[in-house]
């Protein structure tokens, strides 16, 4: 027997008054329960001032110097309507966000890499009191050119007068640019016939309509200007945006340490009520510990239990949550527009059961060594082939398929296992990209045993046979979903895993859960 000394029995008797008390205000508040008893076993970075205007400089003249020649047109998202006259919140579009760091609507960016004056060109809305009495304070010419460094900074309302100007190949007379040699190019081109490219962040295909509405409506004016032909801006940025700056990569590991918060107070939560609990409850936790700590959601919050833990993208976050079931938390802060994405699956009670530890295991395995192929010039592809093949094998072992040569694995693990982070959760790269120090990806590999996933077979003799065959392991493990995601720097020798300050093995899940009163 262990002797304890009478100032730890002290210590013992003021922290179970102090457990109980908050168990009492539990009863009205479940929230409040995860806030007092949220530790500091999560040290996150402190929160990253602006982007500097010399920052935002240095990335506007990489995108003028790979055009070269031209001009760029980017257009702010525009508003989304929630309800009638309520606008969802608004979030800019990534790439001129990435130019400007400006985030509000009606924003318009033009790059002139030709030009020796006027360079850059940002239009902005007028500042209207009116307006802001309803929706807050809009940028004006001089905080926006000292956020920027932008020079030229005009009234959006002149964007149209100067874009016709341009296209019919003059000078936009009622801002004339200081350097006579200023769209000298660009007009001789287009006196001669010859092409001058207008790089945008869309063609004339539908889909960018959808997207992109301003710039679609653009290429397709573009049309009645032979000589000005629409490029594609995105392979431009996809090649920019994928190694990080330190002011992104801070970014992102708060909103990452901000996830990762979350993450360990709904384990701590979905422990401590014994009454029944529903997935908002874990929901509304969530988005409580990031709003308490400055941050946003970089995308809606995925809250499934039970049989919803094998819908990959689940949105309704509310059904009750049984005793003993899984719970699949799959969720991501957003600081200054840059989104963590961190998954993590444990059971409602703390406790593993045998089947969900079996299934829990393979992909636990598949995610570490996934992880550890992360490095310099491995690509995506190949980080998905090492958790695949653990994923086949544990498959195979469970019973739930039959061979390891075709595609049966597909069944229960659907997705690809990795995907690369930044401004946008599926941020830009592919998976064929070979990866570099300052890149951010995910690794999470998955198994769901979806129980309408048999019947929803092709009814041939081979999956009749295949169905017969697999349908007790089907049984013993249906409705077990499990996803496990970590965010991964890619480093000079290796990775770093950015979130693995939330525990991820069963044992340090279930001492977590363990370590605070039911």
């Amino acid at each position: 027997m262990t002797n304890f000394n009478n100032s730890h029995h002290k210590k013992i008797k003021k922290k179970r008054s102090t457990i109980f008390f908050v168990l009492i205000l539990s009863i009205i508040s479940p929230v409040y329960l995860v806030n007092a008893l949220e530790n500091n076993d999560v040290k996150m970075v402190e929160y990253p001032e602006h982007v500097s205007a010399t920052e935002l400089a240095l990335r506007r003249d990489k995108v003028r110097q790979i055009m070269g020649k031209g001009l760029m047109v980017l257009f702010s998202a525009e508003p989304k309507v929630f309800s009638n006259d309520v606008n969802y919140p608004f979030r800019q579009e990534s790439n001129i966000f990435y130019l400007t760091g400006i985030n509000q609507p009606g924003t318009i960016l033009i790059l002139l890499p030709e030009n020796q004056g006027q360079k850059e060109i940002l239009f902005l809305p007028k500042r209207k009191p009116s307006l802001e009495i309803w929706t807050g304070k809009m940028l004006g010419p001089q905080e926006a050119r000292r956020m920027t460094g932008i020079e030229h900074i005009w009234p959006a309302k002149e964007y149209k007068g100067f874009i016709d100007t341009i296209l019919n190949g003059s000078i936009y007379r009622k801002r004339p640019p200081s350097n006579k040699a200023d769209y000298h190019f660009i007009i001789e081109r287009i006196k001669g016939g010859n092409i001058t490219d207008v790089w945008l962040l869309a063609d004339i295909r539908q889909e960018f309509g959808l997207r992109y509405p301003n710039a679609f409506r653009l290429a397709s004016e573009l049309s009645r200007f032979p000589a000005m032909q629409p490029r594609l801006a995105t392979s431009i940025f996809r090649n920019l945006r994928l190694i990080k700056s330190k002011w992104e990569l801070a970014n992102l590991k708060r909103a990452i340490d901000i996830t990762c918060l979350a993450q360990r107070n709904i384990m701590i939560l979905s422990g401590q009520i014994d009454n029944p609990i529903n997935e908002s409850t874990l929901d509304g936790s969530i988005l409580s510990t990031y709003r308490r700590h400055g941050a946003h959601w970089g995308f809606p919050s995925i809250v499934a239990s039970g049989p919803n833990t094998t819908t990959l993208h689940y949105e309704d976050n509310s059904r009750d949550i049984g005793t003993g079931e899984l719970i699949l938390a799959d969720i991501g802060a957003a600081v200054g527009n840059y989104t963590a994405d961190v998954t993590r699956t444990f059971p409602r009670n703390g406790i593993f059961s045998k089947e969900q530890r079996e299934v829990y295991e393979i992909v636990l395995q598949a995610q570490t060594q996934a992880i550890a192929a992360v490095r310099p010039e491995t690509t995506l592809r190949q980080v998905h082939n090492v958790a695949r093949k653990i994923i086949v094998e544990g498959l195979l072992e469970l019973g739930l398929i039959t061979n390891r040569t075709e595609d049966q694995y597909r069944m229960w693990f659907m997705h690809s296992t990795s995907h690369m982070l930044g401004l946008d959760v599926h941020d830009v790269g592919g998976s064929n990209i070979p990866l570099k120090p300052g890149m951010v990806l995910t690794v999470e590999p998955g198994i769901y045993i979806r129980e309408n996933t048999l019947e929803n077979l092709k009814n041939t003799p081979m999956n009749r046979i295949l169905t017969k065959k697999i349908r007790p392991a089907f049984e013993r493990y249906l409705n077990i979903g499990i996803r496990i995601e970590d965010d991964i720097l890619v480093t000079e020798n290796g990775n770093q895993i950015l979130s693995e300050c939330v525990p991820k093995t069963i044992d340090a899940i279930e001492a977590l859960m363990a370590n605070h009163l039911k």
